[in-house]
């Protein structure tokens, strides 16, 4: 089976680059297509509701493999470099928090709840906190992936990643 490639040098070039990129030159055509014409633009936004559901869906099997596979594939004594993802990760969590509160402070909303109040019930206190955080923690891991639970994935992938690394070559890939 042969694969066709773009014959445009453009979309070529954009095909094959960052995946950021590509997202990034999404957006910004999205908005331009709705300051044109915005029924197009909704109409076209299927698209995104496509993207976003396929990588919610994807999501957890990733994070998944990738922390599992990352821990059983360290060597003893190599370098990590895990303080400059730290660091990034760190900066972007607090830019995005940053810029929520600075437009919600430009743009302020009014959101009107339709459930009432006394249907939900928060937690009593900081054992219930924790009971649920051990809860998600030790959850059957394909519970963990059909429902999202980043906790539960975690902990099965640093479990798993830590037991394949004591295993032979050939089990780990």
């Amino acid at each position: 089976m042969t694969t066709r490639t773009p014959s445009s040098g453009w979309l070529s070039r954009l095909a094959q680059g960052s995946l950021v990129k590509q997202i990034l030159i999404g957006l910004v055509l999205g908005v331009l297509l709705a300051l044109v014409s915005k029924p197009a633009a909704i109409a076209v936004g299927l698209l995104g509701t496509l993207f976003v559901g396929a990588l919610k869906a994807v999501a957890p099997v990733l994070v998944l493999m990738l922390v599992m596979a990352s821990i059983a594939n360290h060597q003893h004594g190599q370098k990590t470099s895990i303080r400059p993802i730290l660091f990034l990760y760190l900066l972007g969590t607090f830019s995005a928090a940053l810029t929520a509160v600075l437009f919600s402070f430009l743009f302020p909303s009014t959101l009107h709840l339709t459930t009432a109040a006394d249907s939900i019930t928060p937690p009593s206190g900081i054992v219930e906190v924790l009971r649920g955080l051990l809860m998600s923690m030790v959850s059957n891991p394909i519970d963990a992936l059909l429902n999202a639970n980043y906790i539960g994935i975690l902990v099965w992938a640093v479990g798993l990643g830590f037991a394949l690394r004591h295993g032979n070559d050939t089990t780990k890939t």
